[in-house]
């Protein structure tokens, strides 16, 4: 017989799990939400490049786990992951180094409007981040700055107050994220003269 023994106590406790807890939620869950998963892998799609070793392995491993964190309804991972792969493709730029303009923290490029202008000045593909009819210039920030902004600092008083993976607003929030860096991704990778050079002298 199995008793609440947390029933009379009178404050909130946190306690251990049994061990293989995890491992039993793990193939509940995807017993019941397999066909869920399949469907958001669908979603995320899967990415080749070529050469494989021209991609930087640490945004190879952004978009990796961003896309598994959205496979496994890690929506908040999701969008977490998917910015970071922006902003270090920022950082990681040499188009980007020398620009004045930019707004930096301890040498650090950040991503928001202002430097987003700033590597669309320098070629790189922000029209991929931003939705229709958004425009950089403006003083709100554009919906992927904001939602990366929101999860990164906490602030998710305009979601519904529930679990992120049971909520159809925070799926749809992360795939639009998701999709979003992957375009931006893809389009950086094959216009971008670091890239385009250094596949060349591997040919």
């Amino acid at each position: 017989m199995i008793v609440d023994q947390t029933r009379d106590r009178p404050h909130a406790e946190f306690r251990d799990l049994r061990p293989g807890a995890g491992l039993k939620w793990w193939t509940d869950y995807l017993e019941r939400h397999g066909a869920d998963v399949a469907r958001r892998a669908a979603e995320a799609r899967v990415i080749y490049w070529y050469p494989g070793a021209a991609m930087p392995l640490d945004l190879f491993s952004y978009l990796r786990e961003a896309s598994g964190c959205y496979d496994l309804a890690r929506f908040l991972g999701t969008v977490a992951l998917a910015s970071a792969l922006i902003e270090a493709i920022l950082n990681r730029d040499s188009r980007m180094l020398h620009r004045n303009e930019l707004r930096r923290i301890d040498g650090w490029i950040l991503l928001n409007n202002q430097n987003l202008i700033a590597a669309a000045d320098a070629g790189l593909p922000v029209r991929e981040l931003l939705d229709v009819g958004e425009n950089l210039a403006d003083a709100a920030p554009v919906r992927f700055v904001e939602l990366r902004n929101k999860v990164a600092h906490g602030d998710l008083t305009d979601f519904p107050d529930h679990l992120s993976d049971y909520s159809p607003t925070f799926e749809a929030a992360a795939r639009a994220q998701l999709g979003k860096a992957s375009r931006f991704l893809v389009a950086w990778f094959n216009t971008c003269p670091d890239i385009q050079n250094g596949a060349a002298k591997d040919e």
